[in-house]
């Protein structure tokens, strides 16, 4: 079984993937980044061991991701207004930058990903959905999913 969480941004601000290395360099957990570009790319130790797996969806094959994410909404439980504030982003998000959490470095996996959305959370209009727990801004969560 795999969780994923996805990170879904309102305007994508170009960042280059070396801005994500020097971050990831700041925090000082041994990660780095491997791949090329944001189209697909995985997070490392200090081993080369990939502990996340990611890759950025932008344009057309966006939408159907956040067509898929917005059909999803009513499985979750939150307020009228915490409902109405997901969907609005999703109608408006640019960009899914989707996560793999590998389950074989599950405590490695889950820290990487945190600080990949603490990056991208840096820009404003960031909301990160979870498998099995829900909708998040920031730290709080605002939506979720129902037992």
């Amino acid at each position: 079984m795999s969780l994923y969480m996805r990170a879904v941004i309102r305007d994508w601000p170009e960042h280059e993937l070396g801005d994500l290395v020097a971050f990831l360099r700041e925090q000082d957990e041994g990660f780095t980044v491997s791949g090329g570009d944001w189209a697909d790319f995985e997070i490392q130790d200090l081993r080369g061991v990939a502990v996340l797996a990611a890759d950025l969806t932008l344009g057309n094959e966006v939408r159907e991701e956040l067509a898929e994410l917005t059909e999803f909404l009513s499985d979750h439980e939150g307020s009228v207004a915490a409902q109405q504030k997901v969907k609005a982003h999703l109608e408006n998000a640019s960009a899914v930058v989707g996560m793999q959490v590998l389950m074989s470095r599950y405590d490695d996996s889950v820290l990487a990903a945190n600080q990949l959305i603490t990056f991208l959370e840096r820009s404003p209009g960031v909301l990160t959905q979870v498998d099995t727990v829900g909708w998040y801004d920031g730290d709080e969560l605002i939506l979720q999913e129902a037992e």
